[in-house]
């Protein structure tokens, strides 16, 4: 790539201002749809709603009927909102369950605000321009997970937060890992990251934190509700995959909205996640560094065959550690290199963008050109001069 044309200064500087003026418009174009809604009693317009619900609904029922679809969907009703299945593991209604205690906007703000702060608070870099920064807060990822209501800072939070404690605080990294567990298909390339770089503190503590989420949810809700969920985990990944498949960026969902057998998708998806497990074992075999994480960011998007578009703050990090990558070694970035990481930014907001069905044909794609730029600079031997161990404070 040596020889292909740099990123000039002025075209950097003249790339953050348009950036800036774009996003900054965005996001106060989505957060005032999201006053609006609120101003006018409209609490259905996200999927705050669901977590809300699900949150009150071991409150004043039996926890393990929240698998019951008929008596959820009742539950629902009563408060007045249209109804969901519940897909998670108990231990993420353990987690969620004292939001049930509050009215739905007090909840609301706690938790868009609260799992936002814990996301910027793990991603921001002192060593990072402001700039950064104002990516992390204004970028389309962050505008679409607030939009949506979900959990999408809260799992990059942990991840995020996870590796950057791998090095100083081993336990509280694997603590945080552990928690990822209450969405399990985000933590597919978390151990295969530790063995490979002989985390073993943090992975104990990571798989202790399991143990005492299944334990204490089992005493909290009955002994039988793990088995339920267990029952329908391939059900209820199929259905939230055959309800909303436009905002998911992985393989498989491409796959088939280009017309590919489901059953041919599903064979394709499991050797792309081999092939991207093999790379992450790599990428980890000399520790862990900025680009490592990085590749297992955003690999975790190519290998999962569920994840959506709200679950994407985490590849932000992603194209920030990039960036910050090529201004330690002080190389300007090419312009190949300026589009994918451009296209993978605004990837959520086109995704979400009505009338667009180029962006779902080839949804993924600035995943796997994001992917494959940061394995060749990592495999160049251009790695972080710093380790991603630094601390907080």
């Amino acid at each position: 790539m040596g020889r292909l044309v740099p990123l000039g200064g002025r075209a950097r500087r003249f790339l953050k201002l348009g950036l800036a003026v774009l996003f900054a418009a965005y996001a106060g174009l989505e957060l005032f749809s999201i006053w609006e809604n609120l101003r006018i009693g409209n609490i259905w317009f996200n999927d705050f709603f669901e977590i809300w619900s699900f949150a009150k609904f071991p409150l004043m029922n039996h926890a393990a009927d929240i698998y019951d679809r008929s008596i959820l969907a009742e539950f629902q009703r009563s408060l007045g909102g249209t109804h969901g299945r519940y897909i998670y593991p108990p231990s993420f209604l353990l987690l969620i369950i004292p939001f049930g205690l509050l009215d739905y906007y007090p909840a609301y703000e706690l938790w868009g605000l609260g799992t936002f702060i814990l996301y910027f608070a793990v991603s921001q870099r002192r060593e990072w321009p402001r700039f950064a920064n104002f990516l992390i807060v204004s970028s389309p990822a962050t505008v679409v997970t607030l939009v949506f209501g979900q959990t999408g800072f809260l799992i990059s939070a942990l991840i995020v937060g996870g590796f950057r404690f791998a090095s100083c605080r081993p336990i509280l990294s694997g603590i945080l890992f552990g928690l990822v567990s209450i969405k399990p298909q985000f933590g597919i390339l978390i151990p295969i990251a530790l063995v490979s770089a002989r985390r073993w503190l943090t992975m104990a503590a990571a798989s202790g934190t399991i143990v005492v989420l299944i334990f204490t949810s089992s005493v909290a809700f009955g002994w039988s509700i793990w088995p339920l969920w267990a029952s329908g985990f391939l059900a209820h990944a199929d259905w939230a995959g055959s309800a909303w498949p436009q905002f998911m960026p992985t393989i498989i969902k491409n796959l088939t909205f280009l017309g590919v057998d489901l059953f041919v998708a599903r064979r394709i998806q499991l050797a792309v996640a081999v092939f991207i497990a093999g790379i992450i074992w790599l990428c980890f075999r000399h520790g862990v560094t900025n680009l490592g994480i990085a590749a297992l960011l955003v690999g975790t998007f190519l290998a999962t065959p569920y994840a959506f578009v709200y679950d994407m703050p985490m590849v932000t990090n992603a194209i920030l550690a990039v960036a910050y990558n090529k201004e330690r070694v002080r190389r300007p970035l090419q312009m190949p290199e300026a589009f994918i990481l451009l296209w993978s930014l605004i990837l959520p907001a086109l995704m979400v963008a009505k009338r667009t069905t180029w962006v779902q044909q080839s949804r993924c794609i600035p995943l796997i050109l994001l992917f494959g730029l940061i394995a060749w600079h990592h495999f160049r031997g251009r790695r972080d001069v710093a380790k991603s161990g630094s601390c907080l404070v």
